[in-house]
């Protein structure tokens, strides 16, 4: 990798750790969530980096693609499960990571399982090692503590503004037969007491643009404008509802045009996914640089 790569990553990952640990401050029991994410974003935005994307803020059973929505007043109970993933990105370079956060403690042992799994798969990750194993040990970790690991997600690699690039990193094993290069991956372990499985919500708060074509409403057409300034990067519909305030768009007028631009494929919709009702998912990740004579953690 060249030197201005790793060193933008290496600032992605101070300002993670330093929005991260403002996230843990802030999480207390009666936060509301809205009012979190919009506190931990501004952060990044203040330290000269972007969001990779809109914070995701999931509960108990959701796993991931959870956001905030426009002024959401779900308040932070103490007995909550919540994941809190933040990426932040310096020049298009990303670091992505998440801790779970449980305030009365009751599923500490999940966390700690959890912890221990990432632990584990970062040992395995190195230049020319198999992807495979880093899936294995999380899987094995995992079942021997009492735990189902989330088949259906899992790590994957960081692109220049692509927060999904290859390699994909399944937190199993037999998932891949590839090898690791050069360049960041982010391992995220995802531990459930359910049974491993997440499926969409019908709920979506986060979007990416596709295409800037094909659509004729008025609204729909002023939505993209705004939208390009987000950039390649996803973002939340918060973000979006945020601006159009500016321009005195109203609400009703807003949800016709988002709704024609997916409809017409221009946004590439990320669903909350969740796993089953009543089980209790816990998520840990961080970003690793895999470089050929040496394994960075980001953000440490």
């Amino acid at each position: 990798m060249e030197t201005n790569q790793i060193n933008s990553h290496k600032k992605a990952g101070t300002i993670w750790a330093s929005a991260i640990k403002l996230a843990q401050k802030k999480a207390k029991a009666e936060t509301n969530l809205f009012n979190l994410a919009e506190e931990v974003e501004g952060f990044i935005v203040s330290e000269g980096a972007k969001a990779a994307f809109p914070i995701n803020l999931s509960i108990n059973e959701e796993a991931a693609h959870y956001t905030p929505k426009w002024n959401d007043i779900y308040l932070l109970k103490e007995t909550d499960l919540m994941k809190v993933d933040i990426g932040v990105a310096v020049d298009g370079y990303i670091c992505d990571g998440a801790i779970t956060i449980n305030l009365d403690n009751k599923f500490a042992k999940q966390i700690e399982a959890n912890e221990l799994a990432l632990e584990n798969a970062i040992s395995v990750a190195s230049f020319g090692k198999p992807v495979e194993k880093i899936g294995a040990e999380i899987e094995r970790t995992l079942k021997s503590k009492g735990f189902n690991p989330i088949y259906n997600l899992g790590g994957h690699g960081l692109g220049k503004n692509n927060i999904h690039a290859a390699p994909s990193i399944p937190n199993h094993k037999g998932g891949s037969s590839e090898t690791l290069e050069e360049g960041a991956i982010a391992i995220e372990p995802f531990a459930s007491t359910g049974v491993g499985q997440v499926n969409e919500a019908q709920g979506v708060e986060i979007f990416s643009l596709e295409k800037t074509f094909g659509v004729r409403n008025p609204t729909s057409r002023k939505l993209i404008e705004i939208i390009k300034k987000f950039g390649e990067l996803p973002f939340a519909e918060r973000w979006l509802r945020k601006e159009t305030e500016k321009l005195n768009l109203e609400s009703f007028q807003v949800s016709v045009g988002l709704k024609e631009l997916m409809k017409s494929g221009c946004l590439h919709t990320y669903p909350g996914l969740k796993e089953t009702k009543g089980s209790m998912v816990t998520q840990v990740e961080k970003s690793l640089l895999i470089l050929e004579d040496k394994t960075l953690v980001l953000g440490e």
